[in-house]
């Protein structure tokens, strides 16, 4: 195997590991953000001001990158909505 084989194949393992590290890091975010909306004190506030947000997330970053990043982004932030108890608008 040539040297620029070993390189590339080096720096794709790498970003792997890397990707696998943020999976982990994003579980973990989800499952503290989820008890956080649990055990809102005030869910109904929380519900009205993800309402007003939501639409304007969407928008902000619906040209940060490919088909991939904006399908996850939508179904991120759809989960999100069903979890606080926000009616599920279109992203």
């Amino acid at each position: 195997m040539s040297e620029a084989i070993t390189e590339i194949l080096q720096r794709l393992e790498a970003c792997e590991a890397s990707l696998e590290a943020h999976r982990g890091y994003l579980k973990a975010f989800e499952y503290g953000l989820r008890a956080a909306v649990i055990t809102h004190p005030r869910p109904e506030e929380l519900c009205r001001v993800w309402t007003q947000l939501l639409p304007g997330i969407a928008e902000k970053h619906s040209g940060d990158g490919g088909a991939i990043y904006t399908a996850a982004l939508q179904q991120a932030l759809a989960l999100l909505t069903d979890q606080i108890g926000a009616p599920n608008q279109e992203t």
